[in-house]
């Protein structure tokens, strides 16, 4: 794959420029299809998916896909193109022209400079490579690590002490909010020493806390990358859905826990945690990367790790609270 070397030069590495090439099909909008056909003929493009439409001064006017092209009949390549397509600009982040590239179902994306006269094209090829970038930087943000300068693929590579210090803030961070989960226990530690039993549920509810927060981030974190997603509806369905899942999971709860050591107040204790602790788990699963990104960071950064920390202590101390109320 080539490219222009002054067209890279003076962008970063995630910029629409470092993966664009130059050397792509284009047509003026007023020249016949059969013409066109005929032009690419014997031309070895490095992104020949697509045909590009200009006017008389290079500006984009459209683009045809090439299997459209060859149903175009005598037809001017113009009356066939998709018109007024969206394009990005050299400077462009990479993750625009992956939302771009699914939003529009693009092949691939066009680039055009201030005066929006075309100079090139991102490739499926890289569109692919972006897409996997873009999600393995997600995945490490959820982590609570911070990105590599060279990209999520160098991070593997690199030396140990790097991938030390890009893991560990956050997790310095976790340990020591973690002490909150400290208090809490040794708060109910009266509770703790008149119901043993109550102790033998606490893997279990932290379990379940994570789990439906972990989704929870996931999901807040890949709406809030889409510009034009409204947060109140899908903060109602999480709400719902972390209800709905709650109720199930503490439904099955509480029918073993009576089965098991057929204590009714228990089993309702666990029932009613679970479900307690599925609703705020889902509420601070989305709102927390909604609250990063109001704050100015990256709302992937760090939510996963700080998610934890909130929702296991909200599902303990509403654990320990029932127990004290319904079984002590």
């Amino acid at each position: 794959m080539s490219a222009a070397p002054d067209i890279h030069s003076g962008y970063h590495r995630e910029a629409a420029a470092a993966h664009m090439v130059a050397n792509i099909p284009r047509a003026k909008f007023d020249t016949p299809v059969d013409r066109v056909i005929e032009a690419l003929s014997g031309h070895l493009y490095d992104c020949a998916d697509t045909v590009f439409v200009t006017d008389g001064e290079g500006r984009l006017q459209g683009i045809v896909r090439i299997n459209d092209l060859f149903g175009g009949g005598a037809r001017q390549i113009g009356e066939i193109m998709e018109e007024r397509h969206e394009a990005v600009r050299p400077g462009d982040d990479q993750e625009q022209i992956a939302q771009l590239a699914i939003r529009l179902e693009m092949i691939a994306v066009p680039v055009v400079d201030d005066l929006g006269q075309l100079i090139g094209a991102v490739p499926p090829e890289a569109l692919f490579r972006i897409l996997r970038e873009e999600h393995m930087e997600d995945l490490q943000r959820l982590a609570g690590i911070t990105s590599h300068e060279r990209g999520p693929a160098a991070g593997l590579d690199a030396s140990i002490w790097n991938r030390f210090s890009r893991r560990i803030p956050w997790l310095v961070f976790g340990l020591l909010a973690s002490s909150v989960i400290t208090m809490v226990m040794v708060g109910f530690e009266d509770t703790l020493s008149q119901n043993v039993a109550a102790a033998f549920f606490v893997p279990a509810l932290v379990y379940i806390a994570g789990a439906i927060g972990t989704q929870a981030v996931s999901v807040s974190v890949r709406s809030l990358s889409m510009h034009d997603v409204a947060i109140g509806p899908l903060l109602r369905d999480e709400l719902v859905i972390g209800l709905a899942i709650g109720t199930v999971l503490g439904l099955m709860a509480m029918g073993a826990v009576f089965a098991a050591f057929g204590e009714l107040p228990l089993a309702f204790a666990v029932g009613l945690s679970v479900l307690g602790g599925g609703a705020v788990s889902a509420m601070a699963g989305f709102l927390l990367p909604w609250a990063f990104l109001r704050l100015g960071f990256d709302p992937a950064l760090g939510s996963g790790p700080i998610c934890t920390i909130v929702q296991d202590a909200a599902s303990l101390m509403l654990y320990f609270v029932l127990i004290t109320v319904l079984v002590l």
